[in-house]
């Protein structure tokens, strides 16, 4: 099964960056567009695995999310891979939180290196991918559109999630979610 981990986002964020969509749809064509249902923040991508390995991913989830308190994640801006002149994905930018994101996706890095999983080969940049270009097509990003409000939301879980890819895009199924662990109070 074709699999990744992800941080979800709630509904109202989907919501909200479902209308953005809509609102920059037309001023930049040629693209495939994320359908809200599926944006989601994501960690590392694992591909094909078997059913032995997803035990062992899930264990590594579970032991890196015990490690971790629950944050707040900003979202904010738009961005483009590999770059505005010449964009392939089009994504809006982690705002507040991307430190937290970035020492759980350490953690799960080398938590996933212990049980055979390589580590990545480029340099972890929270995102969330609103769209791709279009197979074979330019996409041509105008001198002035619209920029995407800033809004927060709470991250208290990781999830593994199973991509399924169909010819209408890819159908995203959760096998696994773990909660952060609570923040600890100190009685005085």
């Amino acid at each position: 099964m074709r699999t990744f981990i992800a941080v979800e986002v709630p509904n109202d964020i989907q919501k909200s960056v479902g209308e953005y969509i809509e609102t920059i749809r037309e001023i930049i064509p040629e693209v495939k567009w994320v359908e809200s249902q599926n944006l989601h923040f994501t960690i590392k991508f694992l591909g094909e695995i078997n059913n032995t390995d997803f035990r062992n991913v899930r264990e590594c989830v579970a032991q890196a999310a015990s490690e971790f308190s629950p944050f707040t994640m900003g979202i904010s801006g738009l961005g483009f891979f590999p770059s505005q002149d010449r964009p392939k994905v089009l994504w809006i930018g982690a705002d507040g939180g991307e430190d937290s994101l970035l020492d759980l996706f350490h953690d799960l890095e080398h938590r996933l290196e212990t049980v055979g999983f390589d580590r990545e080969s480029k340099t972890f940049s929270p995102h969330l991918t609103i769209g791709r270009a279009k197979k074979f097509k330019r996409i041509v990003i105008p001198d002035v559109f619209p920029d995407f409000e800033p809004m927060t939301f709470e991250v208290s879980s990781i999830a593994v999630m199973k991509s399924t890819l169909t010819p209408d895009g890819p159908i995203y199924e959760k096998l696994y979610d773990s909660e952060l662990k609570p923040v600890e109070t100190i009685d005085q």
